[in-house]
């Protein structure tokens, strides 16, 4: 989701492993919230801060793909193990070697509008997304399709050569540079969806502002959100290929910040899940038979601005002075009574695989050794400060206001940096939307972020740190990291071997240069409501489907 997708928490499996999916008994995730509906077949679910976006080319989030995986469809979907599946493409092949895929729509879909939904509609996305004009942080992901990058740079100002083409009406081709084992999970992430060209084409940047401002092809329709307002519905979308699947009468949202609010909801029989968002709550219903824990494939983190525009934090030194001076333990202790994890990289555990079966993230520790070390911290701290001709530096870390666990999670920071000789400590914080404007403005000194996975490989965190990347937001650049991931995602994409040792070689490069500060990673524990059925959960990629879930009587 997030954004990055970006989470509000500053909180999100290898190209050989595909998404952990879990059908739950609930909605799993943010949960759930709205009209008192509890004996009829809708959901109600709830989103921890505003929505932003449903224009599919800017959304960043994990709350508007929650959305958009709803109101919308790709060329594939994802069965409940997380495997594809046919979507608004009945079938498709690819070439022997990897580098041509076809794809064949159903006949006769249609937009919610009645408008045709035909293969240009992804032609015309797919161009919209990678045009630089769109400023899309998005487009980064099309790397690796025939002239993607060239295009979002700037430097091919055709759009019509990007490696899509629609044959007719029904057929696809789409041409990849290099072979790209994780192309068929994407074709079911929102990024990659098809959009309504005669719609959008007199709204300019107003596409999907409001519900009414876009147009859907999936299970749902998204209604009732006027660009800022606090609640609005899923309704049961009647042009969708296979309406007669859908197993309720629709999903109900409200945004609802306050955790403690959303708990006494839920008690009340008025939600059918919520999270439990602090380490109270979840010390007091962890014994409860409702009470769950999901992978989030989810990683807490600071970023440092490298542009220049905060003069010690160009320092090597310095960064890597505030990694040391980082107690991981303690704050993933403190933000979920014990259920997070300290970070020992940027790659969460339980997310990738590694050619012999291991988990990506126990091999990637291997090569790194973030720790807490005041006693080094300090050290490395003065010596910093007389290379940049410092006596005296103040530092902001920015977070999301939104989240209940941001400010422990800074207290613990400002106490812990405070003891560097010569560092001030400040706290900021901000709404989520706030916060995301500040990281892509690069208008912060550090700010603790957070990524979930879009797929199900460490390229979908370790993307973000190359020179130039849309959602590398300090701007750190590293040749060498760079490197290793071209390698990573071209030369060695198809050898799981050689692939994962790029990848552990840059995760160990990030940590020797302190381009990034990994703090925690995130389970999310919930409370359920067992008379829900069959929703189903994803830790990478759109966190849920909704449309096979019902309400039981038992």
């Amino acid at each position: 989701m997030a954004r990055k997708k970006k989470m509000s928490t500053g909180k999100k499996v290898g190209i050989t492993a595909l998404a952990a999916v879990i059908v739950i008994g609930g909605v799993a995730g943010y949960a759930t919230l709205g009209k008192k509906s509890t004996t009829s077949n809708v959901l109600n679910e709830y989103l921890p801060v505003d929505m932003t976006t449903q224009d599919l080319s800017q959304m960043t989030d994990s709350y508007a793909f929650e959305v958009a995986a709803n109101v919308q469809q790709g060329l594939l979907s994802r069965t409940s193990s997380g495997a594809p599946k046919a979507g608004l493409a009945k079938s498709w092949s690819h070439s022997k070697d990897g580098l041509t895929w076809t794809f064949h729509l159903r006949k006769g879909l249609k937009w919610s509008n009645g408008d045709p939904l035909t293969a240009s509609d992804f032609v015309y996305a797919w161009q919209r997304t990678v045009n630089p004009k769109t400023a899309s942080q998005y487009a980064y992901i099309y790397s690796g399709i025939k002239n993607a990058d060239a295009i979002n740079s700037g430097k091919n100002k055709d759009l019509s050569s990007l490696g899509i083409k629609a044959k007719n009406k029904t057929t696809l081709v789409v041409t990849l540079e290099h072979p790209m084992p994780q192309f068929q999970n994407l074709m079911a992430f929102p990024v990659f969806f098809a959009q309504d060209k005669k719609f959008e084409s007199s709204l300019g940047s107003k596409v999907g502002t409001s519900s009414s401002k876009q147009v859907y092809s999936g299970p749902y329709k998204f209604v009732g959100w006027n660009g800022s307002n606090k609640k609005f519905k899923l309704v049961p979308n009647k042009n969708y290929w296979d309406a007669k699947a859908v197993k309720n009468k629709g999903v109900n949202f409200q945004v609802v910040t306050d955790t403690t609010a959303a708990l006494a909801l839920y008690n009340k029989g008025e939600l059918d899940q919520v999270t439990l968002s602090t380490p109270q709550q979840i010390k007091k219903y962890k014994n409860s038979k409702n009470f769950k824990i999901y992978n989030q494939s989810q990683t807490d983190y600071l970023e440092y601005n490298q542009t220049g525009k905060v003069k010690g934090l160009t320092n090597a030194k310095i960064r890597e002075a505030l990694n040391l001076a980082t107690d991981r333990k303690t704050i993933a202790n403190s933000v979920s009574e014990g259920l997070d994890s300290a970070a020992t990289g940027i790659t969460p555990a339980g997310l990738a695989k590694t050619a012999t079966g291991g988990d990506f993230a126990k091999a990637a520790a291997k090569a790194t050794a973030y720790a807490y070390n005041i006693k080094k911290a300090k050290k490395l701290f003065a010596e910093g400060m007389k290379e940049v001709g410092l006596k005296k530096l103040t530092l902001t870390i920015e977070g999301s206001s939104d989240s209940t666990v941001t400010k422990s999670t800074l207290d613990t920071l400002q106490q812990s940096w405070s003891e560097l000789p010569g560092l001030t400590v400040k706290e900021k914080l901000v709404p989520f939307k706030q916060r995301l404007l500040d990281q892509e403005n690069h208008n912060f000194d550090v700010v603790l972020a957070a990524w979930s996975a879009d797929y199900s490989e460490p390229l979908t965190f370790l993307n973000m740190f190359v020179t130039g990347g849309s959602n590398n937001d300090g701007s750190w650049s590293n040749k060498e990291y760079d490197a290793l991931i071209k390698s990573a995602s071209d030369k060695n994409a198809l050898s799981d071997t050689k692939r994962t040792a790029d990848e552990i070689k840059a995760e160990k490069v990030l940590y020797q240069n302190a381009g990034v500060n990994p703090v925690f990673w995130v389970n999310a524990a919930t409370l359920s409501n067992s008379k829900v059925k069959g929703v189903q959960y994803f830790s990478s990629g759109a966190p849920y489907y909704f449309w096979n879930a019902y309400r039981s009587k038992k």
